[in-house]
């Protein structure tokens, strides 16, 4: 008909994005932490080209983060599988073993990645990472070393270093590495973090908190630095404050029962005594449903002990102290034990002290 257009009524379709283009765009929503979209994307790359090694890698990345453990490894060991030259999936299911506790298979994974890439600093500080998880320290400073030497610009290697000379006491060497880092990277929340860890050591409280609080300022959901803050809040009296922050680290995901034992310290000492029994109360249940699933006695003691205490149940916490064996006994978790009894000495829980009394018994007579 006269006038009509020979067009289309349906507009073009745009081309379908390219496989560069969909791994560029997971990646943007994975560097804004929206993890859902990154994956649907990962999963169109994945659909267009199901053998492709760039894709396997960042899809077993993410669903390890997500904690689809087995998806994710096997993604991981097929890129493995395609690339065996690919350095990557090994530091990445090295770093997962380490977290399933199965240290002989990381190892062997950071070991291949070394071979692979025996210059490169990653290699060193990851291996430097698993090391210090399995306790060999003097091996782990070694391989943080290579790692600064290799990559003197990256703030991360001093970072392990310092944690680990920390780990060691070594508080002033460690204060130097953590300086550094700061020097090359002012804005990253996880060396503030660390360096209030380190100054609460140190038991230089009000620079802890200026060191937790930039965390926070930077990364104002960052659960660990609200709990420091917290903490560090609470070894200086502030205890409202420390309610304030420890509260907001259990929304933003830290619900452990070491929050809440500090939240039920901070709430007493508000004056909030029926709060404070409900975060006592909550910590034990959390440290009965970690026993239930076989969790370390030994790792609980700390708080088991005090949570007893803040529900009024003293001869149970006589009997945990009393039962502790000389693996127990960790110098710094007993000196943090040591002040919260204080603490709760103070506000009229006076079994306290007898816990205290027993805590600074000479090693035979408390250790059986």
């Amino acid at each position: 008909m006269p006038g009509k257009s020979r067009k289309s009524k349906t507009s073009p379709k745009s081309p379908a994005p390219s496989l560069e283009k969909l791994l560029e765009k997971g990646d943007a929503y994975l560097e804004e932490g929206d993890l859902d979209e990154a994956e649907a994307a990962y999963g169109k790359a994945l659909a267009l080209a199901p053998q492709s090694p760039e894709v396997l890698v960042r899809l077993g990345a993410l669903l390890l983060d997500t904690e689809r453990y087995e998806e994710g490894v096997s993604y991981l060991r097929e890129v493995e599988r395609l690339l065996p030259e690919d350095t990557r999936p090994l530091h990445l299911l090295g770093a997962f073993y380490i977290e399933e506790g199965e240290f002989d298979l990381a190892e062997e994974y950071f070991k291949r990645a070394l071979k692979l890439e025996p210059d490169e600093a990653l290699s060193h500080y990851n291996y430097g990472n698993f090391l210090s998880e399995a306790g060999r320290l003097p091996e782990a400073e070694v391989a943080y070393r290579r790692a600064i030497e290799l990559g003197p610009e990256e703030p991360l290697h001093y970072l392990g270093l310092g944690g680990l000379l920390a780990d060691s006491e070594k508080y002033d060497e460690a204060l130097k590495q953590f300086q550094i880092a700061l020097k090359l990277d002012p804005d990253d929340p996880r060396i503030y973090l660390d360096l209030g860890d380190l100054l609460m050591a140190m038991e230089q409280v009000e620079e802890a908190l200026e060191a937790y609080r930039e965390s926070v300022t930077i990364d104002p959901r960052n659960s660990l630095a609200r709990y420091g803050l917290g903490a560090a809040l609470l070894a200086n009296g502030e205890a409202v404050a420390a309610a304030r922050e420890l509260k907001d680290a259990i929304v933003d995901g830290l619900e452990v029962p070491l929050t809440f034992v500090k939240l039920g310290i901070a709430l007493r000492m508000s004056g909030k005594l029926d709060e404070s029994r409900e975060a006592f109360q909550q910590a034990y249940e959390l440290l009965e449903e970690e026993r239930s699933s076989g969790g370390d006695a030994g790792d609980m003691c700390y708080e088991e002990v005090t949570a007893l205490l803040g529900l009024g149940r003293a001869s149970a916490a006589y009997e945990v102290v009393d039962s502790l064996r000389a693996d127990d006994l960790d110098p710094q978790a007993v000196a943090e034990l040591s002040a919260d009894l204080r603490r709760l000495a103070a506000l009229g829980v006076e079994e306290a002290n007898e816990v205290l009394r027993k805590l600074r018994l000479p090693p035979r007579e408390l250790i059986h």
